[in-house]
């Protein structure tokens, strides 16, 4: 079966980063210790400090849907709600 692998880039509203990091840690902590994920780890901008990555790899889409389903992910979704500028997910595949 092949891997897929998500990137979510995320621009938070300054007056919430302090704030918004705490989350994205408790997400990844969490996330990490899920079945079926094989990486899961957060990136900050290089030249804009308020804009984060999210690089996920997964074993499968019933894994990726079984996160979506979990307590910490709502919670996660839940926290960013009115304090991100934006958000992108991409759910991408290796083809070559």
């Amino acid at each position: 079966m092949m891997e897929l692998k998500i990137v979510a880039v995320i621009a938070v509203k300054a007056a919430f980063q302090d704030e918004l990091e705490k989350v994205f840690r408790t997400l990844v902590d969490e996330t990490r210790k899920e079945k079926g994920n094989v990486s899961y780890s957060l990136h900050q901008d290089c030249k804009d400090p308020l804009k984060y990555t999210i690089l996920e790899v997964w074993e499968s889409q019933a894994a990726i849907d079984e996160h979506n389903g979990s307590a910490h992910f709502k919670a996660f979704v839940s926290a960013v709600e009115g304090k991100v500028d934006s958000l992108a997910v991409d759910v991408i595949k290796q083809i070559y």
